[in-house]
């Protein structure tokens, strides 16, 4: 769709627009200047055109050099406070992680109960030779049985990461642990 080149007013003369004037003016042929003569002073600097000129010129680059001391001076600031916090911010992460550690502890069965369940569950021929507990809550145990893959079906919540022969009495050493 093409604006009409009329003006609103029917009276008003129609006039060409901005674009095909400019284009005429740039077709039309210009007279070539005069060569200069050796004795001929050149024409004096316009003042306030090159005070125009410097100062579009200069902003852009001064706005830039305020900006970056700005942001040096913030990022150094924020060094300042990352250093002095530092401290006060591992106290927080220390108690924090003893919380997590108290809440766990807290949360998790006795160890005499998961012995018990533990030694309910499994096979009569197999026998517990060691459970331990880290700070972190996770249950480690080892046990004696004939037939591995009874023993690991009889505790679904753990998986075997280690298998042994025992000594003597051809039975295997299963070492079980929580899955990840």
């Amino acid at each position: 769709m093409v604006a009409d080149p009329r003006p609103a007013n029917d009276s008003a003369p129609i006039r060409p627009s901005l674009f095909d004037r400019a284009v005429d003016a740039a077709r039309r042929e210009r007279p070539a200047p005069p060569p200069p003569t050796p004795g001929t002073p050149r024409p004096p600097l316009d003042r306030a055109a090159l005070l125009l000129a410097v100062a579009i010129l200069a902003t852009p680059l001064l706005t830039w050099g305020g900006a970056a001391i700005l942001t040096a001076r913030v990022q150094e600031e924020g060094r300042a406070i990352a250093r002095r916090s530092a401290p006060q911010l591992a106290e927080q992460a220390a108690a924090q992680r003893s919380r997590v550690l108290l809440q766990q502890a807290w949360s998790l069965p006795t160890l005499g109960t998961t012995l018990e369940d533990t030694a309910r569950d499994l096979p009569k021929d197999a026998a517990l030779l060691r459970v331990e507990r880290d700070g972190a809550g996770k249950l480690s145990m080892e046990v004696v049985a004939p037939d591995p893959d009874r023993v690991i079906a009889a505790l679904p919540g753990l998986r075997a990461t280690a298998q042994a022969r025992a000594e003597g009495d051809g039975r295997m050493r299963i070492t079980l642990e929580p899955p990840r």
